[in-house]
């Protein structure tokens, strides 16, 4: 006689108990299937069980669907129908419904959200995951039946995404190496090459041993990271210094593309530091210029108790106030050699001007300054980019940030010009070229933006605007900044 049928056993046991749960199959309860979450709790020495009341369960109706989900709609519960779904799609068909809910209340009436919520559910297309409360049963989760994916896409007009290059083709050629690491990575990318080539299957392992990541665990994480090395090995082979959003950007075209994962996995191959890489770490401190006063924890404070900028540690600009703005104009500059050139040796009067480190992007808490300016007085913002693709780029991307506050935009240095007063030049790379081409085919660019564009393009080559600085100190810079300047839509 087992345990499970001995009374006596049970009965004698100093029972140890540990959780279990399982999902059971759907089946048909009234008009719906019904998979409920089994919770009990077993012995781990003689098996007795206690089973506990469910508390989740799923649910979708039993009404079968076929055709079109657009003949079970009104016109109204159709909007609904491809808001949600396409928010199913967006979140990886996992959504909580409250934040959802609220959502969608935000833009369509609650009956007809109700009424479509209804019948998408009664039709078996939607499942609702549910909690038990003291009443009945409420939608914790929300998620769409894969088994009429094919239809949900059709009704909410999914395309599929288009497969990146990084991935279509993984390993392109590489120039041999001049420099320490760009060999190291040189050899790096050519054995992971031949790996793969040979059996679809490689990995990349720490000095210990341990799988990083792998081509058979996951394909795309695979490449994004072959994609990083590469990047690194340009870093290395040209000695570029770049933050990691600044590095994201150009890699990827979004600074928020490598996140904090990939940051580990790197770290984990070549260690915390990545300097000798071309990754440096990101700046701790929001860096400006210009007359203005502000409130910390009660405390006042003003930049006309330092002597050519201020820097403020960044995690402080949440708790921060300014209270009083003088200067009129804001100038941000990408460069940190010429921030700190033109701060140092006055060329612009602080009562006058204001000027912001932007460092190869703009953040949020450079950001934050700057909206409060403009609550305060500020007027006109003036952007000084690298004179290449990204730096137009990273203008663009602060002119939008800049997108309903009451101020004039514009950008200074990006013209024929001053791309032939430069004089020392790097060459462009593939992705370089890429980007020019993408900036062109906006359509809307300015005519002395898209003519630097096209002669950057035709002589394969960009610069930085560090080299300038000798000629801004022979002429009036606040003149040439207005007389030069492009407005910037």
């Amino acid at each position: 006689m087992s345990t499970l049928q001995n009374g006596t056993l049970f009965n004698s046991c100093n029972h140890s108990y540990r959780q279990k749960t399982e999902w059971s199959a759907f089946d048909i309860m009234g008009n719906y299937f019904v998979s409920t979450r089994k919770r009990w709790s077993e012995c781990r020495i003689c098996g007795k069980q206690n089973v506990l009341s469910p508390k989740e369960r799923e649910t979708y109706g039993i009404l079968e669907f076929s055709g079109n989900i657009k003949d079970l709609l009104n016109e109204e519960e159709q909007l609904v129908a491809v808001y949600l779904l396409s928010e199913l799609l967006k979140g990886n068909n996992n959504k909580r419904w409250e934040p959802l809910k609220k959502k969608l209340l935000q833009n369509y009436p609650y009956d007809i959200v109700d009424s479509a919520m209804e019948t998408l559910h009664e039709h078996s297309l939607i499942i609702y995951k549910e909690e038990k409360v003291s009443l009945g049963w409420k939608i914790k989760q929300i998620k769409y039946n894969e088994k009429y994916l094919h239809d949900i896409r059709e009704l909410v007009g999914w395309t599929p995404p288009d497969i990146p290059i990084w991935m279509s083709s993984p390993f392109p050629s590489l120039p041999l190496p001049k420099t320490t690491n760009g060999k190291k990575l040189h050899k790096l990318l050519i054995e992971q090459k031949q790996l793969f080539f040979q059996s679809n299957q490689a990995k990349i392992v720490d000095v210990v041993g341990n799988v990083i990541v792998s081509s058979s665990s996951s394909v795309k994480g695979y490449f994004k990271f072959i994609r990083i090395l590469y990047a690194l090995y340009e870093n290395a082979e040209q000695h570029r210094k770049e933050y990691w959003k600044t590095f994201s950007q150009r890699v990827f075209g979004d600074t928020k593309s490598i996140q904090s994962n990939d940051k580990k996995r790197i770290q984990q191959y070549f260690g915390e530091s990545l300097e000798e890489y071309g990754i440096i770490e990101e700046r701790s401190e929001v860096v400006l210029s210009g007359e203005f006063t502000w409130v910390y924890e009660g405390h006042i404070g003003t930049s006309l108790a330092f002597k050519d900028y201020t820097a403020f540690p960044r995690d402080m600009i949440n708790m921060i106030k300014v209270t009083s703005w003088v200067p009129p104009s804001m100038l941000i500059i990408e460069n940190s050699a010429l921030y700190f050139s033109i701060a140092k040796s006055k060329l612009l009067h602080k009562r006058e001007w204001s000027i912001i480190l932007g460092n190869g992007f703009i953040s949020l808490q450079e950001m934050s300054i700057v909206y409060q300016a403009c609550k305060l007085g500020l007027k006109e913002v003036f952007i000084w980019p690298d004179l290449d693709p990204y730096g137009l780029q990273i203008a663009q991307d602060i002119c939008r940030k800049l997108n309903g506050q009451d101020v004039s935009v514009y950008l200074f240095g990006y013209t024929v010009e001053w791309f032939e007063q430069v004089g020392v030049y790097k060459p462009l790379e593939s992705y370089d070229i890429d980007k020019i081409g993408n900036l062109l085919s906006q359509g809307f660019l300015h005519e002395k933006i898209s003519t630097v564009l096209k002669r950057m393009r035709e002589e394969g080559k960009k610069a930085e605007q560090e080299i300038l600085f000798p000629q801004l100190s022979k002429s009036d810079f606040n003149q040439r900044l207005i007389r030069e300047s492009i407005p910037f839509t």
